[in-house]
């Protein structure tokens, strides 16, 4: 028994000491610093020799601190399935990241498949947003919760975005209203999640394979002074094998986020910054498995920096 009760003990130590190094690699770590215009930062950091959970991760992140002027966060939606960074030129955004979840496109129910019996997708515009969580953008609703079997809350519903002039909150969802952001009071609300941190405390994760199992993530978060977060997690790659959900929950808190949010991720993750190359995708999207700058995804949504 006595034994037992070492083992169990020598087990926890060891996961507290492999946070605590966890934690260091990331606050220590070089990040590299771009001034985008007064209190827009942009930063990222490769971290590398397997060193942050047992794996190499590209992490950059948007800074948007309160000393700003004249820019602030909207959610602005498409009616096509169109790249994060097709939608903030359009938009004429400062820099951007995807929203949160959605629809895909999927078997084109008028040509089911090729002459190659390939089955050949849908068009991307069919006039209607395709998100699948509430979405309230300049006050008008354009899409609401997709009802589950039992009519309760998801984890991608768990919580919203709510922007509300220059004021921006993360908050936890009521888990069995599905009606629930209607109250809200805001130009610009968004569902989406799991929820991570709130008020500075870690949130329950699912136990589940979407947030278990390593992928490109996209995230929210805001630090006690006002300080929004962007970030983004590249994965599905040597240079950056992605993060679970609790891998990122950590990595919010250790950057000083004491609310963060969950954002779809895997092949949808994008970070925008204009003015950059590659049409201003600066991470490595990962819908097409390649590395490079190329694999965006279309998607429904996007959280834009915009100048006032």
């Amino acid at each position: 028994m006595r034994h037992r009760q070492i083992l169990f003990w020598l087990f926890f130590i060891s996961i507290g000491a492999s946070a605590q190094s966890d934690s260091a690699v990331l606050v220590n770590a070089r990040w590299k610093n771009s001034r985008l215009q007064r209190g827009v930062h942009w930063k990222k950091v490769q971290l590398t020799d397997s060193n942050y959970f047992h794996s190499n991760q590209l992490i950059q992140l948007i800074e948007l601190r309160p000393s700003a002027k004249r820019i602030r966060l909207r959610l602005v939606h498409s009616d096509s399935l169109e790249p994060t960074s097709q939608i903030a030129l359009r938009s004429n955004a400062l820099a951007a990241v995807n929203g949160s979840f959605f629809k895909m496109r999927g078997p084109d129910p008028d040509h089911p498949k090729t002459a190659d019996n390939v089955i050949k997708l849908e068009r991307s515009r069919l006039d209607v947003n395709r998100s699948v969580v509430y979405f309230r953008e300049q006050h008008s609703v354009i899409a609401e919760n997709l009802p589950s079997k039992d009519n309760q809350r998801k984890r991608h519903q768990a919580g919203a975005i709510v922007v509300n002039r220059k004021q921006v909150s993360i908050l936890k969802g009521d888990p069995l209203d599905l009606n629930w952001e209607h109250s809200l009071t805001g130009e610009d609300v968004l569902a989406t999640g799991p929820l991570m941190i709130l008020n500075g405390e870690d949130q329950p994760i699912p136990d589940d394979a979407f947030c278990n199992d390593r992928h490109p993530r996209t995230a929210l978060g805001k630090k006690k002074d006002g300080t929004l977060v962007l970030l983004v997690v590249d994965g599905r790659a040597p240079l950056s094998a992605g993060l679970s959900i609790r891998q990122l929950q950590h990595t919010l808190k250790w950057l000083g986020c004491t609310d963060a949010i969950n954002l779809d991720g895997g092949g949808s993750t994008t970070m925008y910054i204009k003015d950059q190359p590659d049409h201003g995708v600066v991470n490595y999207p990962s819908d097409n498995s390649k590395w490079d700058h190329q694999g965006e995804r279309g998607v429904a949504n996007a959280l834009l920096l915009i100048k006032q």
